[in-house]
């Protein structure tokens, strides 16, 4: 029955191949070969939780990014069910907090953060690096973050797994923009568009870490 479900599928497909003139080898490669699937690297609990982005270093300009790593991080949370919706809570309320004690030179603590929203877990992510650049010439966007998750009710981190003697406490999370435009590099707008881009896929990548998904050859995600 498997193979009767296949076989016309693969018909289809070698039709349309040799109609467009494509490669048949390839097509076949591409027919046999399945999407890889990526697991989950830690199941979140199910209880009031936020992405706070630290980032008291200033790697991240404009700053107004800051929220949108972290709110695209809460959708992908959210949009596959890791942490139901009604328990994800705002970034911005963190940020909010966090600024404010900032601004009278007090630095607090991330789990005072998390209490002051009404947080059990806290998804913390301290920014390293975020640049389009490394030598100021050379087009090379990445972003380089510190992730860790910590249960707030018992005030000790669970991800990475503080039993693991080669996680040094975290996970370094690391995104590159592989399409950008090389050629507009020096001008404003192409570089306001790339450090967007850059900022979204570091929170697409983020809400990747805590759900199953299988993504294409092509880059699209499936699920």
């Amino acid at each position: 029955p498997l193979l009767r479900s296949i076989l016309p599928s693969f018909a289809v497909a070698l039709v349309a191949c040799c109609m467009s003139g494509c490669n048949i080898a390839s097509a076949v490669g591409y027919t046999i070969h399945p999407e890889p699937e990526f697991d989950a690297m830690y199941q979140l609990a199910d209880v009031p939780t936020v992405v706070f982005i630290d980032d008291r270093r200033g790697r991240v300009n404009p700053t107004r990014l800051r929220r949108v790593i972290a709110d695209e991080a809460t959708t992908q949370i959210i949009e596959e069910e890791a942490v139901s919706a009604d328990n994800m809570i705002a970034p911005r309320d963190a940020m909010l907090i966090a600024r404010r004690y900032d601004r009278s030179g007090e630095i607090v603590p991330i789990a005072k953060v998390g209490e002051l929203v009404g947080a059990q877990q806290v998804i913390y992510v301290d920014i390293e690096q975020f640049a389009l650049t490394y030598d100021g010439v050379t087009p090379d966007p990445k972003c380089i973050a510190r992730v860790r998750v910590l249960d707030l009710k018992t005030g000790k981190r669970v991800f990475p797994d503080p039993n693991d003697p080669d996680s040094y406490g975290y996970y370094q999370l690391v995104v590159d923009l592989p399409q950008h435009d090389p050629h507009g590099f020096n001008t404003v707008q192409v570089r306001n568009e790339m450090t967007e881009a850059l900022a979204l896929r570091t929170g697409d990548r983020l809400g990747k870490m805590f759900y199953w998904y299988i993504e294409s050859e092509l880059g699209g995600r499936l699920r």
